[in-house]
């Protein structure tokens, strides 16, 4: 009988928990940058997603440039130079977020690579068609993209061309469906359902077989809710569409924006099958994104310090190098943020503000001292020309008698 060495079952056991470790890797935060490819309206308030979450990073495809003033040609022209190529470099993203396109300014062979892309598997999808626009609602209708995502746009497009949906154009609070995956209600206890902050809710009607997490409520009478994000099953998938109005200059992303980018995270991670965030990893995740924007605003407005005191000529060496020590540590703050681990990340982050903090002491310090130089400079100039006035006065009005006086020669006496 053939003997084993005993070290055999510990290799194993050490490549077991290894190949563990890999699989498990996402549902525990291990990079978790999602690349977001986002077609359609440049003016939208889901183009915003990533700007304070380092989990998103952002790809917009001018799609549809809402009150922008480019014509079909230039549109086209950049649509060419922005979509991906071929279907590797698509596949590259993580997430596609398609939002009001211009289908007729797309490819067939680029509509055929968006609709590959929401059926793969490890992707995740989002559809926005709601608009009131025929440019947008005839070319969906006639795109195979309008069968992988779960909006009923016939009944749609019907509605909205028979009422425009101008009783929706008010402020709605949300409610959540709360027997379905913590996918949502998790963030119910912040309150930004609750809050009557989204306008222009459109109806975002469900096809049979799709499940609506989330109702917009209170709306005109006969109609008192209608769905605002919906999910179905597609080719191995699911696949997301949204009823909030994604405009510019929406409150919703103005007052719950950071909440938002949360949502939209945990969307992806329960559809990729990652371990989807706890209410108390959600709001330390917030903490540390409200940490990352103070380290920002506090790196801009050191900027204009540092550029007003070079000006007057002082020395921020000093500061400038607290305040890389910062954006070291910031960015160790963020590595940590990315692998979930926010109580470090805060930490960090409490280290890093208080860099920034130091960085800007040192400016004003530099400022200061730079502007005392100045002062005094100026002080002993503004002095010694006033001590010579005075000398010149005293010369020429008290010590007068050290001169001869000049009589007067007159021509003729009259």
């Amino acid at each position: 009988m053939p003997v084993f060495p005993r070290s055999i079952p510990v290799f194993g056991l050490i490549v077991l928990t290894m190949f563990a470790a890999t699989l498990l890797a996402p549902a525990y935060g291990q990079d978790i940058v999602l690349d977001f490819l986002i077609v359609g309206n440049l003016q939208s308030w889901v183009n915003h997603l990533g700007d304070a979450e380092p989990g998103i990073d952002v790809t917009l495809v001018p799609g549809r440039a809402f009150f922008a003033g480019l014509s079909d040609e230039q549109l086209y022209r950049q649509i060419r130079i922005y979509f991906p190529r071929n279907m590797n470099s698509l596949l590259d993203y993580e997430v596609l977020l398609i939002n009001a396109p211009r289908l007729d300014l797309f490819t067939g062979q680029q509509q055929k690579m968006m609709v590959d892309f929401v059926g793969a598997r490890d992707k995740v999808s989002f559809g926005y068609p709601l608009s009131t626009h025929a440019e947008v609602q005839d070319p969906w209708l006639a795109s195979p993209l309008s069968k992988a995502f779960p909006v009923d746009y016939d009944r749609y497009v019907a509605e909205s061309r028979a009422s425009g949906f101008a009783e929706w154009w008010e402020n709605r609070p949300l409610r959540v469906v709360s027997d379905l995956p913590p996918v949502f209600t998790v963030f119910e206890e912040t309150g930004i359902f609750d809050d009557r902050i989204y306008r222009t809710c459109r109806p975002c009607y469900a096809k049979e077989g799709a499940t609506i997490w989330i109702y917009m409520i209170e709306g005109p009478p006969g109609d008192p809710e209608e769905p605002a994000f919906i999910s179905w099953p597609y080719e191995g998938t699911d696949t997301w569409s949204f009823g909030v109005h994604p405009g510019y200059d929406r409150p919703q992303w103005q007052l719950a924006g950071d909440w938002w980018e949360l949502i939209f995270l945990n969307v992806c991670f329960y559809t990729l099958e990652w371990e989807t965030f706890s209410l108390d990893e959600a709001v330390n995740a917030r903490h540390v994104k409200v940490q990352l924007s103070h380290f920002q605003d506090f790196a801009s407005m050191f900027q204009s310090i540092s550029d007003f005191v070079s000006r007057v000529g002082a020395n921020t060496n000093q500061a400038q190098s607290t305040l890389r020590e910062g954006f070291a540590v910031r960015d160790q703050a963020e590595a940590y943020y990315l692998e979930q681990r926010y109580d470090e990340a805060r930490d960090m982050m409490e280290e890093a503000l208080g860099l920034a903090n130091q960085a800007m002491d040192e400016a004003k310090d530099a400022k200061d001292s730079a502007l005392l130089w100045i002062y005094v400079i100026e002080w002993m100039a503004t002095t010694a020309t006033a001590l010579m006035s005075g000398v010149v006065v005293w010369w020429l009005m008290i010590r007068r008698r050290l001169y001869r006086e000049v009589t007067v020669t007159r021509l003729s006496d009259r």
